[in-house]
């Protein structure tokens, strides 16, 4: 019977070395906004999405996209203490992210949490970008890349090795605030190992859980019958009332309303997996 370890890393400073995620599928998780606002770019047809740790890298990757894209071809987004800094396009309210903004267009995206999360788990195999919106979709992903164990990577190239090395472990990453730790993405954390250890188990996979997998597991069952209540209620969740994008907490607990899987390239943009080969 083959193994898996479920795991979860409750900030991203507690990922000591980038060495432990070389055979991990790595889920990065900021619900509020991050990876809810990759997931609604992609699902409103951007072409795709290249997440920055700063500010700076992101309008030097703007720049460099725009040489050879053209300028409308790119929009530059992102945000500081939850705002759209000057001169960027759009900020990283996933409501802002309209066919009418993104369609066929290059993002470029800069956020406080996520995109620095996202950064620190690049050494892994496979990365994905996770939240309610498409936990399912997800998940359903990754069971089936496991079962299958092998990778089917159409045009994109994800990797630049013949193969990809055998995964033991499935590492839910939550962004976190600031450094600290986030309710939020470490309820959506503990969903998605829920998900996965009953859809593993049930293709006959050994299961074991982290402690942390097992907290969040924990956090995440005692509060599944009133999900959308205790994030209304998540400091995070009530900055954003307060600055006004009230509105993007409900867009991030649309549980299961998308099914966008966004996949990570090399070259560090996070496209959707289309699925032709129905992996």
């Amino acid at each position: 019977m083959p193994s898996l370890e479920l795991d979860v890393v409750l900030t991203p400073d507690l990922l000591h070395s980038s060495d432990t995620l070389e055979q991990s599928i790595a889920l990065v998780i900021d619900v509020f906004r991050a990876t809810t606002t990759i997931a609604y770019a992609l699902h409103h047809q951007a072409k795709e999405v290249f997440t920055l740790p700063s500010l700076s890298a992101a309008e030097a990757k703007a720049r460099e996209l725009r040489s050879h894209l053209g300028d409308s071809m790119v929009v530059l987004c992102g945000e500081r203490d939850g705002l759209k800094p000057e001169h960027f396009d759009l900020g990283n309210s996933p409501r802002e992210y309209t066919v009418e903004h993104v369609c066929g267009k290059t993002i470029v995206l800069a956020t406080s949490n996520g995109t620095k999360a996202i950064e620190r788990v690049s050494t892994a195999p496979l990365v994905l970008a996770a939240a309610f919106i498409n936990l399912r979709s997800v998940a359903n992903f990754i069971v089936r890349y496991i079962v299958l164990n092998e990778a089917r990577y159409g045009d994109y190239h994800y990797t630049t090795t013949a193969s990809i090395p055998t995964i033991t472990t499935i590492t839910c990453v939550c962004a976190g605030s600031n450094k600290n730790f986030s309710y939020e993405d470490t309820l959506c954390a503990g969903a998605l190992v829920d998900t996965l250890q009953q859809e593993l188990a049930c293709n006959d996979y050994d299961i074991t859980l982290s402690d942390a997998a097992v907290a969040a597991q924990h956090l995440y069952r005692a509060h599944r019958d009133n999900l959308s209540t205790v994030l209304h209620t998540t400091n995070h969740a009530q900055y954003l009332q307060r600055i006004g994008f009230g509105d993007d907490i409900l867009a991030a607990i649309a549980f299961n309303t998308c099914s966008i899987i966004p996949l990570r390239r090399t070259d560090g943009a996070f496209v959707h997996w289309h699925n032709p080969l129905n992996l």
